[in-house]
């Protein structure tokens, strides 16, 4: 008898609540003369959102460090290109005053301080734009130890209090790329 009445009460508590959630479902549905105007992911024109729950969507980032071959002399020696890329990877125009920020390009030999290679000051960047730092040197590729190479983004001490919000890059851990120099001995050296 007890486990009889456990039973029933488990049954009513199931339908009990399988009742209240199809009277939720029905509650939140929108009615078909809204749903036609509705249109997803679009803020209707009269309304207003305050500017403080706008986030802003911008980020430099440091997306590539390419190499080439310019001339090659013999299938040891030649001369390359080291091209470092700087790309806004955000979903906003970054726009910014004149050297408020720069690309650098290091060239890294194992045993020696790293060497500022090129520089490179920009000021704006539409979304998806490019910007590139570059330099070429000889290049001989018996040598044990090639160096590597590293861009850096840098920015103006003062570019967060500057009052321009359009320059604030949102993401500081893409704003540097290290690539090493042995990869350049991989490309083809073939006359």
């Amino acid at each position: 008898m007890k486990k009889n009445r456990i039973v029933f009460l488990l049954i009513v508590t199931i339908s009990i609540s399988i009742l209240s959630l199809q009277t939720t479902r029905a509650q939140i549905t929108v009615p078909a003369k809204i749903q036609k105007s509705l249109q997803p992911n679009k803020i209707p024109g009269n309304v207003q959102v305050p500017g403080n729950l706008v986030q802003k969507n911008l980020d430099l980032a440091v997306t590539e460090i390419r190499f080439s071959i310019v001339s090659v002399k013999d299938r040891y020696n030649g001369t390359v290109k080291i091209e470092g890329i700087v790309k806004n990877t955000g979903g906003l125009n970054y726009t910014s005053g004149e050297n408020q920020q720069t690309i650098l390009l290091y060239e890294e030999t194992p045993g020696l301080s790293p060497k500022l290679v090129a520089s490179r000051n920009f000021r704006n960047l539409a979304v998806n734009g490019t910007v590139s730092v570059s330099f070429t040197r000889a290049w001989r590729t018996s040598d044990e130890f090639p160096p590597s190479y590293t861009a850096i983004i840098v920015f103006d001490p003062d570019i967060y209090l500057d009052g321009n919000t359009s320059n604030d890059d949102a993401n500081s851990a893409n704003n540097r790329l290290t690539k090493q120099g042995a990869e350049i001995n991989l490309l083809n050296w073939k006359r």
